[in-house]
């Protein structure tokens, strides 16, 4: 039997049984160690494959946003040409060709052709300019009742003959046909005031060049055939057959007018200036000791920008009161050196700049095929309206 004092409490007995096991379940502080590794590590790889992920979308929307910035932002804020600090961009110039356009279409049923560079309305943007600078210079401007008075020639309706007027309906018309214009083109009138401005500007140069024209200059009278580049006919084949064959049946078979010459090729009397490219050929060149064509020969083939020429010449030098053509021809070949001239000097000294490269053509050609506003031909009577430049 065993005495009080003798027996022993059996928690107290299955204590450091307990312990023990404990001890045993319990992990090695290595195991530990290892553990706490691998969910560092995995927590490592996780922060690192959320960071790849987070740079990766990052990039694609820097790609992005470089892309749209390129494509559709920056384009339009790129200065193309410059005239003493008077900027303009190429949004600027896709809209004066949108504009143009538009009013083709609107007055003519017709189409800017983007075919001629858009690097030439570039131009004719800085001519403008140019002018707009230069015309206090030259004696003239365009004020804003000279640009009233033109726009109401353009849209003013002119009553059938022997009809009485109606001042207040001639004047509604007048609005009525200004604004379907202005509608139809997207335009404020502002920039069709701009515009009215230009074309006041380069017919009051035109007239001062017209001013300086002799009456009676020395002519020679020609015959001609123009050949289109790249068109079903080989110029040197037609130069072979005038060897035998008769040069007006020739040039009425193959012969492609552009404007100044029948249908048998005949022009009449050319002055001297009016075709530049030609002039040697008819005229001679003194300083090169060219001597001109002979009386009744028939040149080689002539390769000009506006195409291949053949010319028969018909008498010599005659002086001779012009004709209209001719006369509008040389107005419009000393405009357009005055023109080339201005270019030229802005470049040399500075105060034109041009930004215009293949990208910014390809750009310009887009957004114009994009933007292109489609307008019906009005059926109006009696009323002019904004003239496209063109032969």
């Amino acid at each position: 039997m065993a005495l009080p004092w003798q027996r022993r409490d059996p928690r107290i007995d299955g204590t450091p049984t307990r312990r023990r096991n404990r001890r045993r379940d319990r992990p090695s502080s290595e195991e530990t160690q290892q553990q706490s590794a691998r969910v560092q590590e995995e927590r490592r790889r996780q922060r690192l494959a959320v960071t790849i992920g987070i740079m990766l979308i990052l990039a694609i929307f820097a790609i992005v946003a470089v892309g749209l910035y390129r494509e559709f932002y920056e384009p339009p804020r790129v200065t193309a040409g410059e005239v003493r600090g008077v900027k303009f961009t190429m949004g600027d110039l896709v809209e004066r060709i949108r504009v143009l356009q538009g009013i083709n279409r609107y007055e003519q049923g017709g189409f800017v052709d983007l075919s001629v560079v858009p690097f030439q309305y570039l131009q004719d943007m800085l001519n403008a300019e140019i002018l707009r600078q230069a015309s206090p210079g030259l004696g003239f401007t365009a004020t804003d009742e000279d640009i009233d008075q033109e726009i109401r020639r353009r849209f003013y309706p002119t009553p059938p003959a022997g009809q009485e007027a109606d001042t207040e309906q001639l004047d509604r018309e007048f609005e009525n046909n200004k604004s379907n214009l202005l509608t139809q083109v997207n335009l404020s009138e502002a920039a069709y005031r701009q515009l009215v401005g230009e074309d006041l500007l380069e017919s009051q140069l035109s007239l001062m060049f017209l001013s300086s024209i002799p009456e009676m200059p020395e002519q020679v009278e020609v015959d001609w055939i123009r050949l289109d580049f790249g068109g079903a006919v080989v110029p040197e084949e037609v130069r072979a057959r005038l060897d035998t064959e008769d040069f007006n049946a020739v040039a009425f078979e193959v012969g492609a007018s552009a404007g100044f010459a029948n249908e048998q090729g005949y022009v009449g009397w050319v002055p001297q200036g009016a075709f530049p490219d030609l002039d040697a050929v008819l005229f001679g060149d003194q300083e090169n000791d060219v001597e001109p064509l002979a009386v009744g020969a028939i040149s080689d083939l002539i390769f000009t920008q506006g195409g291949v020429y053949i010319i028969k010449k018909h008498s010599g030098l005659e002086e001779r009161e012009l004709e209209f053509p001719m006369l509008r021809q040389l107005v419009t070949v000393r405009v357009a050196e005055w023109k080339n001239e201005q270019l030229t000097r802005g470049s040399d000294e500075g105060w034109l700049t041009i930004n215009f490269d293949s990208e910014r053509y390809a750009w310009v050609a887009d957004q114009v095929r994009l933007t292109s506003p489609r307008v019906e031909q009005p059926q109006r009577d009696n009323q002019g309206g904004l003239p496209i430049g063109g032969r």
